[in-house]
């Protein structure tokens, strides 16, 4: 009996990490528009008849001039990715809804393969059809969770619409870095700087901020 309690004293259960938070574009954008923070319109698709049907209420009743078609998955480089079906190309501008659903049927169903997918890619089930928006100017912005720091990190640059891996490496002072208080959040004092490190100006500055304090 004292072997069997002893050998029992010596099992202990295995616990393992799970990371179950995979949101694709759509989701997140949802979430985001849920708590008030400023997204572009967009409708889901399935299919590329249901892709078509959504352009045409987009350009007729939710104010878009042009659509911009965007493969779902977990993986960035898609516009610069290739589909298993032969298309090039993972996010497409078109003011034309058949032209959207002729290339939603291109991608629904195929693997789509970019720079961090397996070599087989990854399977395209929805696509996000969205206003195109008038791009003024691209800016990264991410928060992840630092070991180093012991919570949530803030990382930003002004140069955004390339690769950061490749902005930090080139210019790295052109890349902040600020922890946040995973209980207070980040201060408006602390927005404020990081949107002049942006190189925001004029309403953009305060538009910046109140969108920087909702994300926490």
């Amino acid at each position: 009996m004292a072997s069997l309690l002893r050998t029992r004293n010596l099992i202990r259960p295995v616990l393992s990490q799970v990371r179950s938070l995979n949101l694709q574009e759509y989701q997140s954008k949802g979430l985001m528009g849920k708590y008030g923070v400023t997204i572009q319109p967009f409708l889901m698709a399935s299919s590329g008849e249901e892709a078509s049907e959504q352009a045409k209420v987009m350009l007729t009743e939710k104010g878009a001039e042009e659509i911009v078609l965007k493969a779902q998955i977990l993986a960035g480089g898609r516009g610069k990715g290739t589909f298993s079906s032969g298309l090039k190309g993972g996010v497409k501008l078109s003011t034309n809804p058949s032209e959207i659903g002729d290339l939603t049927s291109q991608m629904i169903g195929y693997n789509l393969v970019t720079k961090q997918t397996k070599p087989e890619g990854s399977p395209v089930r929805n696509v996000m059809v969205a206003k195109a928006l008038n791009i003024v100017k691209e800016t990264y912005l991410a928060i992840v969770l630092d070991r180093g720091y012991g919570g949530p990190v803030i990382i930003a640059s002004p140069d955004g619409g390339v690769d950061i891996e490749e902005v930090a490496e080139r210019t790295p002072e052109r890349v902040h870095k600020i922890p946040v208080d995973i209980f207070d959040g980040i201060s408006e004092d602390a927005a404020l700087d990081l949107a002049r490190k942006l190189e925001f100006e004029g309403d953009a500055v305060t538009g910046y901020c109140n969108i920087q304090l909702l994300l926490h």
